[in-house]
């Protein structure tokens, strides 16, 4: 009778709820559709951090597809080249579409397009011609991701929400010269981007809580124990 006590201890215990985490992290895919590098899009795979409480996104981090190159077909196009995006340097609240934009760049600086045109280091929508121009040799081939991430991170985006995505690709030696690769809507930006690229869909999924699965390996723990041993009446 003690052991059986016990077992249905272990497995209240194990069925009751865990104190949810402020901050929880998520994993983002968000695509561009690239009509003049079809079949090939421009894709951004990366991961977050999320606090539930203050709406803040934090280490957006992942990786950024060049449609430009590689001949793969459809996704993933492992001959495509990605560009590693580390820095996230730009974030804010947007309480009309209801959640927080973040950017993660590919260097330590938001310093991506020139402004000798007038135009802004780097937000999406203006200028494209890559910052250092017309020196080649100066530009610091800088690129980045711009998401959106809804007060409720899984829910599905509004039309109005993917319209504000945009990326930016101005590597040294790219294929279009002094321009830069951008992806941007006319809904959301006044035109779309430099290869007529515009964004398509994003999707975020929550990666679990390291709680869970220690709960889980406990579980099957106690149901292998129960299994061996018989318990008395």
């Amino acid at each position: 009778m003690k052991m059986l006590l016990l077992a249905g201890s272990a497995l209240a215990l194990l069925g009751a709820p865990v104190a949810q985490a402020s901050v929880s992290t998520y994993k983002v895919m968000t695509t561009w559709a690239e009509p003049e590098t079809a079949p090939n899009d421009s894709i951004f795979i990366g991961s977050f951090d999320f606090d539930a409480t203050t709406k803040a996104v934090t280490n957006l981090k992942g990786i950024l597809s060049e449609s430009m190159t590689g001949n793969g077909v459809g996704y993933p196009s492992d001959s495509m080249t990605w560009l590693t995006l580390n820095y996230q340097l730009v974030s804010w609240r947007d309480t009309t579409l209801g959640g927080t934009f973040a950017a993660t760049f590919k260097n330590p600086t938001t310093t991506t397009f020139t402004t000798s045109f007038g135009g802004d280091t780097w937000l999406p929508g203006g200028e494209v011609v890559y910052d250092g121009y017309p020196n080649a040799a100066a530009n610091p081939g800088n690129a980045y991701a711009l998401i959106f991430v809804p007060d409720d991170p899984l829910a599905q985006l509004t039309q109005a929400q993917i319209d504000k995505l945009a990326y930016a690709d101005c590597a040294t030696g790219g294929m279009m010269g002094a321009t830069c690769m951008t992806g941007t809507s006319v809904a959301g930006y006044g035109e779309l981007g430099t290869m007529s690229g515009y964004p398509l869909a994003q999707s975020i999924a929550a990666v679990p809580e390291p709680e869970t699965y220690a709960m889980f390996l406990a579980g099957l723990g106690l149901v292998g124990l129960l299994a061996r041993r018989r318990i008395p009446g």
